[in-house]
């Protein structure tokens, strides 16, 4: 999961037929127009904007924000400063009654509750309805309920954000993610997963912009940290949650504090990947001569609290070496993160 940044506005249109981009992207592809999702397919992943997994996601947040639980630092839900002047009485009604139905999830995990899990995976396409709890099918319900009035008063500038970022982080993409996934492997000391990972893309993902679920990636195309070039940074932090890649990183981790005589400090792998996914987005875009990439993190995440300020100097000396060497070599990266461990352990003496 990402960490908030300022956000901004893009309007757009978009037409009556769909497109699918079919077939890796590497500087230029087909396009075929048909009904359904905008679908952009590389190698690595499968960029989606679709309607009832947004619409999801956006009565998520509607709701969290009747509730006043929507940060004051995620994206501002626009359309609730006028939404009586777009929707008709009867719509008015409906909408309402979705988001009443929707304020249930308020307080719950979008990455720990099951039933919310389930309900993100159905209304992705990725789970039958009769697999969701009875106990959450007033969500599903409510959902179907306004998904028309959805498509028809917002959905058109939502997907047309959607498919800018799409195609904005697309090229970029094709042309990088081989040398970036052999690269993400080393650093975790794992394997890219067998598939492309899905990646769903909508103006309103959580409160921080994106996050990772049961293998799928959630991502905002409205905020400003998740533009181009950060925007290719953050499909691979949070591809590097999925558990191929996630979990052998967490095992070494502990190891090599292990192995240092310690014990590792709280979420500290989760800084690992912030770091990791900046650094080998700076190789990849330096490789393509395009030099000179800020990690995501100088726009503010390195600059909180004291915790940083230990770790990046340990970070720096360690790990980055590690990383720009390429080096494939298990030995050599369990040696750079028991340096890692060593340094941070000795600071806390």
């Amino acid at each position: 999961m990402t960490e908030p940044l300022p956000t901004r506005k893009t309007i757009a249109l978009l037409t009556a037929l769909t497109c699918s981009i079919v077939g890796p992207l590497s500087g230029s592809a087909t396009t075929t127009p048909q009904a359904g999702p905008f679908v952009a397919e590389t190698a690595r992943f499968e960029l989606r904007s679709a309607p009832r997994i947004a619409l999801h996601h956006f009565l998520l947040a509607w709701a969290a924000d009747d509730a006043g639980e929507w940060p004051r630092y995620a994206l501002p839900l626009a359309e609730r400063d006028n939404w009586r002047s777009v929707l008709d009485e009867q719509e008015q009604r409906e909408w309402s009654a979705a988001v009443e139905a929707y304020a249930t999830t308020v307080g719950r995990s979008l990455l720990f509750d099951e039933g919310l899990l389930a309900a993100r995976a159905w209304a992705a396409g990725a789970l039958p309805h009769a697999d969701i709890d009875a106990a959450d099918r007033p969500l599903t319900e409510a959902l179907e309920s306004v998904l028309p009035i959805f498509v028809h008063h917002w959905w058109p500038t939502h997907d047309a954000r959607n498919r800018a970022w799409i195609e904005s982080i697309s090229p970029t993409l094709g042309r990088v993610e081989e040398n970036m996934a052999v690269r993400f492997e080393a650093a975790y000391g794992g394997r890219w997963p067998a598939t492309a990972i899905p990646v769903d893309v909508m103006v309103y993902a959580n409160a921080v912009g994106a996050y990772s679920s049961d293998g799928r990636l959630t991502i905002s195309s409205d905020p400003l940290g998740n533009q181009m070039p950060q925007g290719l940074e953050m499909i691979f932090h949070e591809a590097s949650h999925t558990d191929p890649l996630e979990q052998p990183l967490r095992a070494g981790l502990g190891a090599a504090f292990l192995a240092a005589g310690g014990t590792e400090p709280d979420r500290f792998w989760h800084d690992v990947i912030f770091f990791t996914s900046g650094e080998i987005t700076r190789l990849a875009l330096a490789a393509q001569g395009e030099p000179g990439y800020q990690h995501y993190g100088t726009l503010g995440v390195y600059r909180r609290g004291e915790r940083w300020a230990r770790q990046l100097p340990a970070l720096e000396e360690h790990w980055r070496p590690f990383l720009e060497s390429g080096s494939q070599d298990a030995a050599a990266r369990n040696r750079a993160l028991e340096a890692l461990a060593a340094q941070l352990l000795a600071g806390d003496d």
